[in-house]
């Protein structure tokens, strides 16, 4: 049986570029070759606009971006290339209005996820988050050449624009606890057992003198997937499936790190729920087209057989 949460070999390091990036995905693609040095041009509007704003904080580099930090963490993870980065952002043309072209706003509020350094994004872009840590803000402030060029991004960008982001690196495994206690405090749940992993286990029944699973068993388990939206919206289940159990070996990675390790936390019979941040279920990939980038899962599960 294909379950929607079976076999994940590549749930983190296989990243390409999420669908919340919006425009980010043209990043790399320009409709033509430059034909002209803006370099002067763009620095002297970066320059014009910091002047206009009396600000005197930013700080050039090499490759004419301007770095405006706006709250540091550093004693925090500094960002180095390799590094999965989850980024909120807001971004503007450098204009009069300050127009915004995408936002993590329009996205669900949902983080752009990749691979620091691994030319994924806009190359100002990339260079900007590579000068900072987890939980810091700050403002980039990127030249045509590192930006989209003489491309106009599908029509969205004009041609050799200078771009401003407003950046906060996040750490996802903050936001994926605060979701969990947030849905626990909603719903008066005490009793939920939050595990190193960062997995809440909430028991349900308990048959303490039946067998325990453990690493090597083959399991059986009936479940119930929900994403945890408002609507608890069901993505994959038993029921769904002719109520037959997936069955599966404890310890081999044939299913994703949160739900193997709930169930090893059980007895042959036992019910239960199961939190998952999205770290130890689909991470920044998200699973097919129902569970999206950096979901938290939620799962009811009954351990039916354990051999």
């Amino acid at each position: 049986m294909k379950s929607a949460f079976s076999a994940v070999i590549t749930r983190y390091f296989v990243l390409t570029l999420l669908a919340a990036a919006g425009l980010f995905a043209t990043a790399c693609t320009k409709d033509a070759p430059e034909v002209t040095d803006y370099s002067a041009i763009d620095d002297g509007i970066i320059k014009q606009y910091l002047s206009s704003h009396n600000i005197t904080t930013a700080q050039q580099q090499l490759s004419g971006l301007y770095f405006l930090p706006v709250s540091t963490n550093a004693n925090a993870t500094k960002i180095t290339p390799g590094t999965i980065v989850s980024v909120f952002y807001t971004a503007h043309l450098v204009d009069a209005a300050g127009t915004v072209f995408d936002a993590s706003s329009r996205h669900n509020n949902v983080p752009i996820t990749f691979v620091s350094g691994g030319g994924q994004l806009l190359p100002g872009f990339e260079e900007g988050i590579s000068l900072m840590h987890i939980g810091d803000k700050a403002e980039l402030l990127i030249p045509s050449a590192l930006a989209y060029g003489s491309s106009t991004a599908g029509g969205a960008i004009p041609a050799n624009s200078v771009l401003r982001f407003e950046v906060e690196v996040v750490d996802y495994q903050v936001i994926d606890d605060n979701l969990i206690k947030n849905y626990l405090t909603t719903n008066n749940i005490t009793t939920a057992q939050k595990q190193i992993s960062g997995l809440y286990f909430l028991p349900v029944t308990t048959n303490a003198g039946a067998v325990h699973a453990a690493t090597g068993n083959t399991v059986s388990v009936l479940y119930t997937g929900h994403l945890l939206d408002a609507a608890s919206t069901v993505f994959d289940a038993s029921s769904l499936n002719n109520n037959t159990p997936i069955t599966f070996i404890l310890g081999r990675g044939q299913v994703i790190p949160g739900f193997e390790e709930g169930i090893a936390l059980m007895h042959k019979g036992d019910r239960a729920e199961l939190l998952l941040p999205s770290a130890l279920a689909y991470g920044p990939q998200g699973s097919s087209t129902k569970i999206g980038p950096n979901a938290v899962l939620r799962f009811e599960v009954e351990l039916v057989d354990v051999k």
